[in-house]
């Protein structure tokens, strides 16, 4: 769901909201991929300082992330005030990059060494065929809709993630979830 919503931040969608929200010129277009990007290598040094805190609490960094990007992308989807888009878009780099950083460890941590690059495999197939699919769907719903409605299609999806991840909250709480799951795959077929 949320490779589905966070395609928004695809050209395309990016060049309309560009035209049509802010009423400026295509060099924006530019000024918010570089700010989304600047956002992310900052975030990147964030997490490093912060990994062991990010690993004691994985549960939260997910659901508040997914909570934080929710609100980011329906905040950045409705301004119009172009100082406060690009600080939005650097912004969405924390949550995106703390979710990616997470994910991969969960990987790491619950497969074999087997396993794990048939995983990473499998896992890149599907967000590369959902990215696919959304930047169809959420260029269907700008063309036919508006980009602000895109927009809080994306929100409105990353909102959802979060109440899942809310409701999961429990299976996600790192190094105490690896114990139960491995105590629990003694009994799994291989």
């Amino acid at each position: 769901m949320t490779t589905l919503a966070s395609s928004v931040w695809v050209a395309a969608v990016i060049y309309i909201y560009v035209e049509q929200n802010l009423q400026l010129g295509e060099e924006w277009w530019g000024y918010i991929n570089t700010s989304y990007f600047v956002g992310m290598i900052f975030s990147g040094l964030i997490v490093i300082r912060f990994a062991k805190l990010l690993e004691k609490y994985i549960g939260f960094f997910i659901t508040f992330g997914l909570f934080l990007s929710s609100l980011l992308i329906l905040f950045f989807g409705t301004t119009n005030i172009p100082v406060l888009a690009l600080l939005l878009a650097c912004l969405y780099g924390l949550p995106e990059q703390i979710r990616e950083v997470i994910y991969t460890k969960l990987f790491q941590d619950h497969a074999t060494e087997k396993t794990l690059a048939k995983i990473h495999a499998v896992w890149g197939a599907v967000i590369n065929l959902t990215f696919a699919g959304s930047v169809l769907l959420l260029g269907f719903i700008t063309e036919t809709y508006s980009v602000k409605t895109t927009f809080q299609f994306s929100s409105t999806l990353i909102f959802l993630a979060f109440l899942y991840a809310t409701f999961k909250r429990n299976d996600l709480q790192g190094k105490q979830c690896d114990q139960s799951l491995s105590s629990k795959s003694s009994n799994l077929p291989r």
